[in-house]
């Protein structure tokens, strides 16, 4: 069960990794005058490469708040189990510094872009 839901959920974060670019891109300009999408009109590629990044984080922000009441669930119901409280309260301490770090890295990105 555990197997499957890794799999799901490394398969649904390579499907949204992948597909980022295209969603960033088509948020640059609304001035597209090709419905072939050739002319974007100019966008700015600075601004572009912080919206993927912002999506990325966001998303796996998402994912680690999942992780948290995945695991509080299964802290709940692990009936006294010690071996799956365990396992639980790992779960849980682990997403929440993913979520620090995540968190880190959105500042660590707003402060190099405010730089230039």
């Amino acid at each position: 069960m555990v197997s499957s839901l890794k799999t799901l959920a490394l398969r649904a974060a390579a499907i949204v990794t992948l597909s980022a670019p295209f969603q960033a891109w088509a948020q640059l300009d609304n001035s597209v005058e090709d419905p072939t999408g050739k002319n974007f009109g100019g966008g700015n590629l600075k601004q572009a490469i912080l919206n993927v990044v912002k999506y990325i984080l966001t998303f796996v922000a998402i994912i680690a708040v999942a992780v948290i009441v995945f695991a509080g669930i299964r802290f709940i119901i692990s009936a006294g189990e010690e071996g799956e409280k365990e396992k639980a309260k790992k779960m849980i301490i682990y997403a929440v510094v993913g979520l620090l770090i995540i968190m880190l890295a959105q500042a660590i990105v707003n402060f190099v872009i405010g730089l230039n």
